[in-house]
């Protein structure tokens, strides 16, 4: 359903949005969102010049001799698409990350023609082709590329062109821009061929302040300070970015504590003070009212459970899940719970590689994944099968290796129990003939599953400024996550899991190419088919073979072995796993393989640092008793 509702929200882009021209109602506008359209206008128009230039050089291109000039062309493109990017993802996300700046890999279009196999198009697959080894092939397929983003971009000039933007949408549009430098800029996700990414972030944030400053015409005399506050961190980020000083040395955690995180809050706190009307035009799930990217409600789980029973925050609703959670009741013969894989004390895991069944002697098929933090994703289980929390707890309800019964068996018991009867009454009564039924059992324990959040980790407490002690192996740690090591180009912040910056609408999974337990000498591939064989339709595609869904790496010291198999033990293995390119990178053939193949050349003392990261994301102080154990 989720799906259903983005594709009918897509159409309304293409038909309304995308024009950005009036509809029936009057359109309120003044001098300061005047001068940002036309200037917004100016720089799309000037990028579509770039597009057609850098068309135009491919097409006299015969030889691999030419391919610098095409680098130097599509660099130009790139940084001028980031003078309008804030805006234009903003306003038309789906159509930009599928055709104008997707990530370089073949996807299965959800919004346009559905169930389509887009091959890699626009920005980024140009970014690393023009960095790939020359040939007459590369040169080829970039003629291809450049060709289809002109058509793209100038259907989008045609019927996004003029836009209408109002004060509080602008100002959203740079508070998102703060978002997607610090987690999809300044990691190289935007770059994976050329690394040019502190340059495109300062074009970017250059951009964000150039809109800002027309503010200054309109200004309520209790924002004049805020006003002059964030031109100064406007100035010291792009002090920052401009410092000489190399991709791997960038100083991430100064970048996001002195420049990021403020002026995500004091935007804000401008508009407030400014007296511009709280009127986001975009649906995501990002709060709006947030003050910090590390904020317990930065993301709003409500996003991703739209169409459920009852709404997950409900206190009645959560204290019963608990009780279900913990309840062997709901389990043929009465032998298992939640909890047999899901254990508070284990991080919501179990400590084995895969789960002990139902049946004596067997297990599931796959690793217990930790359940804390899980409302903040699209897509559930390992492989992506489930779409919301609730249908999630019917596929361990009938697994005839989990719970291997029916709601219809799970009813009967709970019934005869008073208790229940009158919980599930004070919860659901008068919705449904019958308090307890399927949607009021699966309502009330994803209820209580989405409650389990974790966001005072010493990391967090630090990046908020709760806290100055922060060790300095962790901070090394994180600059390497967020840079050097890539980490954080598919774990993404603040989640630092699959769910993608900077709306957070969809959940991505990853080909690793993991293998059967960690052996570097005769590595074997997993036989998991993953995400190609979830059983829907559209994920049955050649590249979603052994692809899994990105995890959460808060909480990870507590949730040993690692992977979908459970095969690694340790955290230095996994990293070494990391460091040597994955499974194509050990030598084995992995068809797609998403993860580059490349050491990454971590240093023994590097991998402990990013350790030492990953264990400071540790936080189980809200959950820790709520099953009375």
């Amino acid at each position: 359903m989720k799906k259903i509702i983005f594709l009918i929200i897509s159409v309304l882009i293409c038909s309304l949005a995308l024009s950005g021209k009036d509809g029936t109602e009057p359109f309120e506008t003044n001098a300061i969102t005047e001068n940002i359209e036309v200037l917004y206008a100016s720089n799309f128009y000037k990028f579509q010049a770039e597009v057609n230039s850098l068309v135009k050089l491919t097409s006299n291109s015969n030889s691999s001799s030419e391919l610098k000039a095409i680098k130097t062309q599509v660099e130009k493109t790139r940084l001028v698409y980031k003078k309008i990017e804030f805006i234009f993802d903003y306003y038309q996300t789906f159509y930009n990350g599928t055709y104008i700046n997707g990530a370089p890999l073949p996807k299965v279009s959800e919004y346009y023609e559905e169930g389509k196999i887009i091959e890699p198009s626009g920005l980024q697959a140009l970014d690393e082709a023009v960095n790939e080894e020359a040939s007459i092939e590369n040169i080829e397929y970039i003629k291809k590329l450049a060709t289809e983003l002109k058509a793209h971009v100038d259907y989008a000039s045609e019927i996004h062109l003029p836009i209408r933007i109002k004060s509080s949408q602008v100002i959203e549009c740079m508070r998102s821009g703060m978002v997607r430098i610090f987690t999809l800029g300044v990691t190289g996700f935007d770059t994976p061929g050329s690394v040019n990414a502190l340059k495109e972030s300062y074009v970017s944030l250059q951009s964000m302040e150039t809109a800002f400053l027309y503010f200054e015409e309109d200004i309520q005399p209790k924002a004049k300070s805020k006003f002059r506050s964030i031109k100064k961190h406007f100035k010291k980020g792009k002090k920052i970015l401009s410092d000489n000083v190399s991709f791997n040395d960038f100083d991430r955690m100064t970048f996001l504590k002195e420049v990021i995180n403020p002026l995500y809050a004091e935007l804000l706190a401008f508009q407030n003070l400014n007296k511009i009307t709280l009127e986001p035009y975009k649906k995501h799930a990002q709060n709006y009212k947030a003050v910090n990217l590390f904020q317990s409600d930065f993301l709003d789980t409500k996003f991703y459970s739209e169409l459920v029973y009852l709404p997950l925050d409900n206190p009645k609703t959560i204290q019963l899940g608990a009780l279900l959670f913990k309840d062997t009741k709901l389990s043929n013969g009465n032998i298992m719970s939640c909890v047999s894989c899901h254990d508070p004390n284990k991080g919501f895991t179990d400590g084995l590689p895969k789960s002990l069944a139902n049946k004596k002697g067997f297990y599931t098929s796959r690793n217990s994944p930790t359940v804390i933090n899980s409302g903040y994703a699209s897509r559930y289980f390992w492989d992506l099968r489930s779409y919301d929390l609730e249908r999630q707890v019917g596929h361990v309800i009938d697994n005839d290796l989990e719970f291997n019964t029916t709601f219809k068996a799970i009813v009967k018991k709970l019934k005869t129990n008073p208790n229940y009867l009158k919980l599930f009454k004070d919860a659901y009564g008068g919705i449904d003939k019958q308090d307890i039924n399927e949607r009021s059992i699966s309502n009330a324990i994803a209820a209580y599953v989405n409650s389990l959040k974790s966001f005072d980790s010493p990391f967090d407490k630090y990046v908020r400024n709760e806290s100055n002690d922060y060790p300095k192996d962790a901070l090394r740690g994180f600059n390497l996550f967020m840079g050097k090591a890539a980490c954080g180009t598919c774990h993404f912040a603040p989640m630092f899991n699959g769910t993608v910056p900077p709306f957070y609408l969809e959940t991505e999974s990853e080909v690793l190419g993991v293998t059967q337990g960690f052996d570097t000498i005769n590595p074997k591939l997993d036989t998991d088919m993953g995400r190609y064989a979830n059983g829907l339709d559209i994920d049955k595609q050649p590249y979603f073979r052994n692809s899994f869904k990105t995890v959460s790496v808060r909480n990870i010291a507590l949730t040993a072995p690692y992977m979908h198999n459970g095969s690694f033990n340790t955290l230095e293995e996994v990293l070494e796993f990391y460091n040597l390119g994955g499974g194509a990178g050990m030598g084995l053939e992995v068809e797609n393989q998403t993860l580059s193949d490349a050491p990454l050349d971590l240093t023994t003392q590097e991998i402990k640092d990013i350790i030492a990261f990953m264990e400071s994301l540790t936080d189980t102080s809200s959950f820790k008793t709520d099953l009375d154990y």
